[in-house]
């Protein structure tokens, strides 16, 4: 069945590949002065065109593919079930970014981890070819065309996990039909967050007996541990607001927030958390030209007290830091979560849910949609739509009396969530029996 429907759409696909190359070839002068002058820009080069991974050695191998910090952490209770299941086996791992590489080291340490290959015929099939994986993994919306078609190809089972389709993405793939069925009917099976992540997937053409709706695996992961400082920004007896995941453009409009609520009579300690680590000094480059009072997370000292003393003086702590956004919500009086006042879509909503911790939005919702209306339904969250309201719905969470009935709501939207692990864990095992020799997938 696959491999008809690779052959069905091989001309879209030449296609696709040729504008890929020409667009790659225009942009490598630029991409080439960059890596000289940005040497984080070289780091996993090697890795992304190919080159390095390891050769299948007749063992089990599982390849899981993740975007990034969040994406990893989510999928990594999956992947060390399989592990688990099969012990004598290799796993590799691969993110798109550095974070999520240096992530996936820590909490994988005994997988191979690489950056993701560029997604061009030529190089994902020969990392295809030289792997041979048993299994391949994704999360979220990782849709690469030439590297799911090659694995289609070598009759390599390929799972979606976590899987979610915007309103967005699901119109423009409606735009090209023929290459979006060589694409998705690569995928033996999606494992999506909701009902609607599927309805899109089966209106563009996917069989429907092959979408499952199994929610989230970001609401089983294990909560991670506070660092060490949010106990001295307890002790100041401030409010706390987390502004988390925040891109270009929102932090200036949290700073509106911070100055409008720094009159107030309990003025709340804010936890700034830009969402890319390259945009850090940029961000605290803005608080200064601002004149806010703010200490940045690698400039506390490790002893307790001397860093009491620095959060005192200050208003804001920009969490310059990688993995400890997720552990600062516990005990948080509300948060604001980034990307959803600039049209990125939003981010991670279960983390503050899973703590109690009731939240603010913006409008654009695109990835986020169902689960901001289901909290907005039981008062765990407020969507403002111009960034004039985030002040004014972070006050109203903070000062509310019924503040606990929303913490309350947000845990319970949370455990209805739960159970992603399970439900995908036996998906998983369903479609593999299924794909194997003699059975559906013939």
């Amino acid at each position: 069945m696959q491999s008809r429907v690779v052959l069905r759409g091989r001309i879209p696909l030449w296609l696709y590949n040729l504008l890929l190359w020409l667009v790659a070839l225009l942009v490598a002068p630029i991409a080439g002065v960059l890596c000289l002058v940005r040497p984080a820009w070289r780091r996993g080069l090697e890795n992304r065109f190919g080159f390095g991974w390891p050769a299948a050695d007749g063992r089990a191998r599982l390849w899981a593919h993740a975007a990034s910090v969040g994406e990893i952490e989510g999928i990594a209770p999956l992947v060390e079930r399989w592990r688990n299941a099969h012990p004598d086996g290799s796993v590799v791992v691969s993110a798109l970014t550095a974070t999520g590489c240096d992530v996936a080291r820590t909490i994988l340490p005994w997988a191979t981890v690489r950056f993701f290959p560029f997604d061009l015929a030529g190089i994902a099939p020969r990392v295809v070819r030289r792997l041979r994986p048993d299994l391949f993994l994704f999360s979220e919306n990782e849709i690469w065309p030439n590297t799911l078609t090659a694995l289609a190809a070598q009759g390599v089972p390929t799972i979606q996990v976590s899987g979610r389709l915007s309103d967005s993405a699901a119109s423009t793939l409606g735009r090209f039909p023929e290459l979006t069925r060589t694409v998705l009917g690569a995928v033996t099976r999606y494992c999506v967050q909701s009902q609607g992540d599927r309805d899109r997937l089966v209106h563009l053409g996917v069989d429907a007996g092959r979408v499952v709706v199994t929610g989230s695996l970001k609401g089983d992961g294990r909560l991670a541990p506070s660092p060490a400082f949010l106990d001295d920004i307890r002790a100041l007896g401030r409010p706390l607001v987390v502004a988390g995941s925040t891109h270009e453009g929102e932090e200036r409009m949290v700073l509106g927030a911070v100055r409008l609520l720094g009159g107030s009579e309990r003025p709340p300690f804010w936890i700034l958390a830009p969402r890319h680590p390259e945009r850090f000094d940029g961000v605290a480059a803005l608080l200064e030209r601002e004149r806010v009072h703010f200490v940045r997370r690698t400039g506390l000292p490790r002893d307790p007290g001397l860093g009491r003393a620095a959060l005192e003086t200050a208003d804001v702590l920009l969490l310059d830091s990688i993995g400890e956004l997720a552990g600062c919500f516990p005990g948080a009086s509300a948060c604001f979560i980034g990307g959803s006042l600039v049209p990125i879509g939003g981010h991670n909503l279960l983390e503050p849910a899973r703590c109690g911790v009731p939240i603010v939005v913006g409008p654009h919702l695109d990835s986020v949609r169902e689960l901001a209306a289901r909290l907005e339904e039981v008062g765990a969250a407020i969507v403002v739509q111009e960034p004039g309201g985030l002040a004014r719905a972070l006050a109203d969470l903070i000062e509310r009396g019924d503040r606990e009935a929303a913490s309350r709501a947000a845990r319970d939207v949370a455990e209805e969530l739960a159970g992603s692990l399970a439900r995908t864990w036996a998906c998983l095992e369903e479609a593999i029996e299924a794909s194997a020799p003699g059975e559906a997938a013939r």
